[in-house]
């Protein structure tokens, strides 16, 4: 084909949708694995009450934003994999998958300390005395899933970087449909199985945690990968790659953490002092909230490893251009769900959680201020996952920290409390902190700084 055909079809707004949509469709799926389980567990919990509803909320999102810095290192595998793969060199998309792995091994350490720490965490938030106890249940469950979550998070990494997307939604579609007859067997006691409540609920996520990362480790293994990647063959243990991958990994892990933590902060500190009525409906607004946002995140990974491949080809005017384009996708998807929400919310959560009509009428209202920020979230999505193809994680950590903690949880409690706005004043600060943070995500997009960093030990001193 013709050299100038070929550059005008690359830029073609045709090919860049064809190719953000295959590879992040799956991906929607498969990113739907982790919220599909705790929406399932929220739903079968709520029938048992509100305590144990408002208590899995705070719960199960503390059990994932203690496991976030380790999650963010290991997730940059995808970085290396992506440009490793652009590179035309599949070796080393296998070497940094493995060091991925061994990486994970150290959430076991992670999982033993938060174990014994967990109670005074818990009693800290000062949640009422049965919502702390069933708090601490759910959690410690969840515990043992740190293991397999942080390694199917390296093996996740790695198909989506290859252009196999596919593999991790078949994987999450199977751990989803057996954590949802797990919950309902022992949630609830169903044929024969132990009524454990609560505990049900953390102990079928663990089963389907495991059974997802079993599955994703038997087909990086098997004889295709293999032969076209040498997955079995360079499994040896690498202190260069390893020390690569924690110098892009660790400010990502920072920034991660101390993201979803500010959350994290904001749920139990803030809205939870507030009372089980407004926390139950933060929690019930925050789960429709994944549910409408994970595909967005979804192509956020999928332009995360389109914009390493192009990186890795020296193709930078092509990952932006695609950039661009999953822009478009997420703002216009984003924005169709915010206006869904806010006129149907109210009764989407009678339908499906509560009959409680103050949880309903105030739940609905956290969802109506939510479709204000759509977009704005849709631009921070994106933003967030081209800087991470192209290793940008540093500026993003500092510009997480400075918002977040400066910002948004301070103007949280000034507003939720001092003005007594309460949980109505502190979404309203939620919904300016994503404001300001898109404005100082695209910004650092437009700089084009991202595409200057070197990522690979051996180039940088070259």
């Amino acid at each position: 084909m013709n050299p100038e055909i070929e550059e005008k079809k690359l830029f073609s707004i045709k090919e860049s949708v064809n190719e953000v949509i295959s590879i992040s469709w799956p991906i929607v799926l498969g990113s739907l694995s982790f919220t599909v389980m705790e929406f399932f567990d929220k739903w079968m919990v709520a029938q048992l009450g509100t305590v144990p509803l408002a208590a899995i909320g705070s719960a199960g999102i503390w059990s994932y934003t203690l496991s976030t810095f380790l999650l963010g290192i290991i997730g940059c595998v995808g970085t290396f994999v992506a440009q490793s793969y652009g590179k035309g060199k599949p070796n080393d998309c296998a070497r940094y998958t493995w060091q991925g792995i061994y990486l994970s091994l150290l959430a076991l350490i992670l999982a033993g300390l938060l174990f014994y720490s967990s109670e005074s965490i818990f009693n800290l938030m000062g949640h009422p005395q049965d919502v702390t106890k069933q708090e601490l249940i759910y959690f410690r469950i969840r515990l043992l899933g740190y293991f397999p979550m942080a390694m199917g998070c390296a093996l996740a990494s790695f198909f989506p970087s290859i252009s196999k997307p596919k593999i991790p939604m078949y994987s999450s579609v199977f751990g989803n449909i057996l954590n949802i007859v797990l919950n309902y067997l022992l949630i609830f006691g169903k044929f024969g199985f132990p009524r454990l409540e609560i505990a049900g609920a953390s102990l079928a996520t663990i089963i389907s945690q495991w059974a997802q990362t079993i599955l994703l480790f038997a087909i990086f293994l098997n004889s295709h990968h293999n032969k076209k990647f040498g997955t079995r063959k360079y499994f040896h243990f690498s202190w260069r790659r390893t020390r690569e991958l924690i110098r892009i990994g660790i400010p990502a892990g920072i920034g991660m953490f101390l993201d979803i933590c500010n959350w994290s902060i904001f749920t139990s500190f803030v809205i939870g002092r507030f009372g089980a009525v407004s926390l139950a409906s933060h929690n019930i607004a925050i789960s429709f909230m994944h549910l409408c946002f994970m595909p967005a995140v979804a192509v956020s990974i999928g332009i995360s490893a389109i914009v390493g491949q192009w990186l890795g080809r020296g193709k930078i005017r092509v990952a932006k251009h695609r950039v661009f384009v999953a822009f478009g996708i997420c703002i216009c998807y984003m924005v169709t769900m915010g206006i869904i929400l806010g006129i149907l919310g109210g009764k989407l959560i009678f339908f499906l959680f509560t009959k409680d009509p103050e949880v309903v009428r105030f739940g609905h209202l956290l969802l109506i201020l939510a479709a204000f920020f759509q977009a704005f979230d849709a631009v921070n999505i994106v933003c967030l996952g081209a800087l991470r193809g192209a290793g940008d994680t540093r500026w993003v950590m500092w510009t997480m920290v400075i918002v977040a903690y400066t910002f948004f949880l301070p103007l949280s409690y000034i507003m939720g409390f001092i003005l007594k706005l309460g949980a109505i004043g502190a979404w309203l600060a939620a919904t300016a902190y994503i404001l300001v943070l898109s404005i100082s995500l695209i910004y650092r997009f437009l700089s084009e700084k991202w595409s200057k960093i070197v990522i690979f030990t051996e180039e940088a001193k070259a």
